[in-house]
């Protein structure tokens, strides 16, 4: 359902997969037509296992693995942007407000660009609709997660 809603968007797209984990949202949008993804994972092994995937996968030369925690890095990831897609699916534990008003999004996000934010519903039932740069488009529910996306407020 995530990717069937992101199709417009995916195709020759570059994507970030924010807390990568294993990086199979950044894998599923390269199978469907993205161009590259950079990935930003903070455990070595599991950075590991990404490039082992990439190998697989023969996407090698579509993908950078960014080895160290998000916030600490959004210059190095904002360097291989701006982009069309961004997959975030940080920690359940930190605070989804805190983390999205601190993002230098405006220049990560392409101005048609899309974030897409995993979170869980532990803290909060909803997200703020509008943040500095922020504008939540859609919000929807599985479980104990709730997908929520958004845009850019004023894309320039």
């Amino acid at each position: 359902a995530l990717f069937n809603s992101l199709q417009p968007y995916i195709s020759d797209a570059s994507a970030a997969d924010l807390f990568a984990g294993s990086g199979a949202l950044g894998f599923e949008a390269l199978s469907r037509g993205a161009n590259s993804v950079v990935f930003v994972e903070s455990d070595h092994n599991t950075a590991k296992l990404i490039r082992e995937n990439a190998r697989v996968l023969e996407v090698e030369t579509q993908i950078k693995i960014i080895e160290n925690r998000v916030e600490k890095v959004w210059d190095k990831i904002s360097f291989y942007g701006p982009f069309d897609l961004i997959f975030a699916d940080p920690p359940y534990a930190l605070d989804p407000e805190i983390f999205l008003a601190g993002a230098p999004w405006g220049e990560l996000l392409k101005p048609e660009g899309r974030l897409l934010f995993e979170w869980g519903e532990t803290k909060k039932r909803s997200l703020s609709d509008d943040f500095e740069m922020l504008v939540k488009v859609r919000e929807k529910n599985y479980g104990d997660s709730v997908l929520t996306t958004f845009c850019l407020k004023n894309p320039s």
